[in-house]
């Protein structure tokens, strides 16, 4: 029939089933009339080889002349080929911004490496939002599909001007959230932007050339820096907590996260549950690398650990008696650079500790275990095993060189001088 609005109004619902009225006028023109009674005009027409029905609107907020106007512009599209549904998708497509790009890049899976497949830990999709928000705030809420290679350019250009290092990172991620969006594409149709204009950077070689941090303590600086860090702690809160959690790290090459936690990137700090005085090891687990860590306990580690848990809440090492541990080491650091003149970080002693291994000529292969670094590409290290018993020596080897006394810098001589003072 010719749908107007006088028999659109008569037309009743078949509870039973769906019903379809097609205009005489203009084809492919209807109206939907759902077994509830609920009335919306639609246009259906082929568009290349799919068929497409497209909803103009309800009955009861347009009259039948409006809504064939509407499928008269329709039929036109259709008449050219366009595909409204897909086009529909397109305008919604193009509509993704660029803080959308980040959200979806954040809550997708690993892509690769350990634990590929799994969430994003706490502390990377935390570090993704901060140097994304910082660096784009201006560009967060613009179409992805407006980014131009130009624009790329410049901004890693403005960034570079004043921190090379955190231009890399921050377009490492802009890339990373644009592939992630162009990769979740579904087949057969265009993603939302062809090619990710970051690809500039690399065509015009123009990412920063950035070094390592190389921050550590010098070799013939270690025995005057332990002896810092051994007194004058009673004035500070937590003090001895601090002073044997600083003890610690530059023994282990620990990650200070894996010893007072971190509530924000969902770390808890270390448990005395994984201290084994047993087997004279301890256990950090689920790690950077998404691996649990296991070290051996060299002696003098070891009598600082025993000495400590005297101290210490039952459940946290590096807690006082009543629970309490510190924040961060950062107003121990601030005074051991006052005493000594040397300013690091918990970073740096990460690094101090890897240099000594590698200075007493421990295999590259058990350096990279002791600090759990994975192998990366390296196909020798799939052939080579190095197991837990093996790092002993090499533990006890590094904390006797750590701890020579001042007076042995120099000489071959590496007796263990012990942590006389360190815990009282």
């Amino acid at each position: 029939m010719k749908l107007t609005k006088a028999n659109v109004a008569d037309i009743e619902a078949d509870p039973s089933r769906q019903l379809l009225i097609w205009d005489t006028e203009i084809r492919g023109f209807g109206l939907r009339v759902a077994p509830g009674g609920a009335k919306a005009y639609v246009m259906q027409r082929r568009a290349g080889s799919k068929t497409r029905r497209v909803t103009i609107g309800r009955a009861d907020d347009m009259s039948a002349e409006a809504a064939r106007k509407k499928a008269t512009i329709l039929a036109a599209g259709f008449a050219e080929g366009v595909d409204p549904v897909a086009a529909k998708k397109d305008r919604v497509k193009r509509t993704i911004t660029l803080r959308d790009a980040i959200d979806a890049y954040i809550a997708a899976p690993k892509k690769k490496g350990v634990g590929k497949g799994a969430p994003k830990k706490a502390r990377t999709r935390r570090d993704i939002r901060l140097v994304c928000h910082r660096k784009f705030a201006d560009w967060l809420d613009r179409p992805v599909a407006t980014f131009t290679e130009s624009m790329v350019k410049e901004r890693h250009a403005l960034i570079a001007s004043a921190s090379p290092a955190q231009a890399n990172l921050a377009f490492r991620y802009f890339r990373a959230a644009v592939n992630n969006l162009i990769a979740d594409t579904d087949e057969g149709e265009a993603p939302v932007i062809k090619t990710n204009p970051v690809a500039r950077l690399n065509r015009t070689n123009q990412w920063a050339d950035v070094r390592p941090a190389k921050g550590r303590i010098p070799d013939r600086s270690i025995p005057e820096w332990v002896e810092a860090v051994k007194t004058g702690w009673d004035d500070m809160a937590l003090g001895s907590e601090m002073r044997d959690a600083l003890l610690f790290l530059l023994l282990t090459g620990a990650r200070i996260g894996e010893l007072l936690g971190s509530t924000k990137d969902g770390y808890p700090p270390l448990r005395w549950s994984a201290v084994d005085f047993r087997q004279d090891k301890v256990t950090f687990p689920d790690t950077k690398n998404r691996l649990d860590h296991e070290l051996p306990l060299p002696r003098q580690l070891k009598a600082l650990l025993k000495d400590r848990q005297k101290r210490a809440g039952p459940e946290f090492v590096f807690s006082d008696a009543k629970g309490r541990m510190p924040g961060d080491l950062r107003p121990a650091f601030r005074r051991l650079e006052g005493l000594t003149g040397i300013s690091v970080t918990a970073h740096d002693l990460r690094r101090t500790f890897a240099s000594i291994a590698s200075k007493l000529d421990i295999s590259t292969y058990k350096v990279k275990r002791l600090t759990n670094h994975i192998s990366g590409n390296d196909v020798t290290a799939d052939y080579v095993e190095v197991e837990f018993e093996d790092l002993r020596d090499a533990m006890q080897r590094i904390e006797d060189h750590m701890l020579r006394a001042p007076s042995q810098v120099g000489h071959d001589s590496l007796e263990n001088v012990g942590f006389s003072g360190a815990a009282t």
